[in-house]
């Protein structure tokens, strides 16, 4: 990457931020805590600074990279907790070169979120990718790393657009010359590089950074990428919280709702408090119109409050009720600057306006299932579940019967009801997207294990009532004979609407299935 230090330069890891457009000073975007040096340094016609602050013990390797500037003083910098920030401008945008512990320095707001990513898109080989992290949708909480032990292309590790955000990656830089030396770069906000570097290069790299930065090629090899990303931009968040406090004190509920965000064992479960007392008044369901309403929310409401305050859910044993922050159980979607924002699970999302619409377009297609379940009144799901069971004799009740067999990776739900037909029927109370994602996931595990897995088609056998089993559970049953209904319960009036990442993950699992040679409607289960 750095022609003039490719010789001569020390090898080091430069960690790099890109600050925002808007900044004209130093000082508007850096957090000093404690004495430090300052140098003002220009090299090649490139003027900089140096901030730096001494620890203790061994001196870093970074060091030697300015030990001939007039006013430094290596012996002042030691290892551990030595910090140093070097800031430079290229083309009106300052960048800061990090060392030590420096980058918590940098005020937050005012770096560029994904930064290191896009560069990294952008300069490095698609085929020689080396790690990833990714956060999957379907289960917000859920953030993991994939570490290869060869270079591969994204494609090779498991990751789908459609449920996994991709966080930060790791990867080689592609060489312009055969006799460049490998580099290998990672980033996510900053990026971070492995490089032959000298003070001089600094000016080079920093517009290289900036060339890569601006490139649209990420967005020809990962078309994807923009689909979905989690908004970190904090004065966009407080934009969007301001926005939300704004709709829930207008009372403007059309696009915002309160929903569980955990999945529950529903036989266990009282119901619902808006307000913790000794004698609550329990609900079937949250519901932010009785929410606000009983909460008296008025002009004084903040996103703190929110944050703060907390439903309740009751347990049938009498236990302690389980509190959730209402922050966490709101779910909004959100228009600011032409642009869609989504509250999912205490994290705000953007959208592109042409995944929505993919998306969206995909969910109306999945055709309605003519599936006559009644509708369950006051019932909670096990109750209503037995009840379709014992009035319909062409239906059995699988709700909670736990298949566990050697080849499985734990236990596994074959679905709720069973028909006679070959109707494979997963059943769900309307809640958050990561409930309702459990669902989705259920159907698309067990509907692969039933056609692939003898073990699992012989424990399922077991568990059949007379009249419902299959015949010969060595010989793997046609898809073609079998269609997935995946059923809501919903007090909502009109055609059933779900939560857009609840339409993510069905459109995964709805694809997944199909291509297993299922057929796949949807229901909803009215009150």
């Amino acid at each position: 990457m750095q022609k003039k230090a490719k010789e001569e330069g020390k090898k080091l890891k430069v960690t790099v931020f890109l600050i925002k457009e808007g900044y004209t000073k130093v000082d508007d975007f850096i957090e000093l805590d404690g004495d430090f040096k300052r140098l003002q340094i220009n090299v090649d016609g490139a003027d900089g600074e140096l901030i730096y602050k001494g620890g203790f013990r061994s001196v870093p390797d970074w060091a030697a990279l300015f030990q001939d500037v007039p006013g430094f003083k290596k012996a002042e910098i030691f290892n551990q907790s030595s910090r140093g920030l070097y800031v430079m401008k290229h083309k009106s945008r300052y960048f800061c070169f990090t060392f030590g512990h420096a980058r918590h320095l940098i005020n937050q707001l005012a770096y560029e979120r994904n930064f290191g990513l896009i560069v990294t898109l952008n300069m490095s080989d698609p085929a020689s990718i080396r790690s990833i992290d990714k956060t999957n949708i379907s289960h917000v909480a859920l953030h993991s790393r994939e570490q290869a032990t060869k270079n591969l292309e994204i494609g090779e590790f498991e990751f789908d657009y459609d449920i996994d955000i991709l966080k930060s990656i790791t990867a080689h830089v592609e060489k312009a010359d055969e006799g460049d030396d490998t580099e290998t770069v990672s980033g996510r906000d900053s990026i971070s590089i492995h490089t032959r570097v000298d003070l001089p290069s600094f000016k080079e790299l920093a517009a290289n950074l900036y060339t890569a930065y601006a490139k649209d090629r990420y967005k020809k090899l990962y078309p994807w990428f923009e689909f979905i990303q989690e908004e970190r931009d904090k004065l966009i968040v407080e934009a969007l919280d301001s926005a939300l406090v704004r709709k829930v004190i207008d009372k403007k509920f059309h696009d915002a709702w309160l929903a569980i965000p955990e999945v529950v064992e529903w036989q266990d479960i009282k119901g619902f408090a808006n307000i913790r007392r000794n004698a609550p008044v329990t609900r079937l369901d949250l519901d932010i119109e009785e929410w606000a309403k009983e909460c008296e929310i008025d002009e004084q409401l903040t996103v703190e409050s929110l944050k703060h305050k907390n439903v309740f859910m009751y347990w049938t044993d009498d236990r302690p009720p389980t509190p959730w922050k209402v922050y966490r159980c709101l779910n909004a979607e959100i228009d600011i600057n032409g642009k869609k924002y989504i509250l999912n699970d205490g994290a705000w999302y953007h959208i592109a306006k042409n995944y929505v619409a993919e998306v969206s377009d995909f969910y109306n297609s999945v055709p309605n299932s003519q599936i006559a379940l009644p509708s369950y009144g006051a019932k909670k799901e096990p109750e209503y579940l037995k009840s379709v069971a014992a009035l319909d004799g062409s239906y059995a009740l699988m709700d909670r019967q736990l298949i566990r067999y050697a080849g499985s990776k734990g236990p596994v739900e074959f679905c709720d009801l069973y028909s006679k037909g070959g109707d494979i029927i997963h059943v769900k109370k309307y809640a958050g997207s990561s409930v309702l994602s459990h669902l989705f996931s259920q159907a698309l595990v067990s509907g692969d294990y039933f056609l692939h897995e003898e073990g699992f088609r012989k424990e399922l056998n077991g568990k059949l009532p007379r009249g419902f089993k299959l015949r010969d559970v060595g010989t793997p049953p046609s898809p073609k004979d079998h269609k997935i209904c995946l059923a809501i319960m919903s007090d909502k009036p009109g055609a059933l609407e779900l939560p857009f990442f609840s339409k993510v993950s069905l459109k995964f699992a709805v694809k997944a299935l199909r291509k297993l040679g299922y057929e796949v409607l949807k229901l909803k289960i009215s009150r």
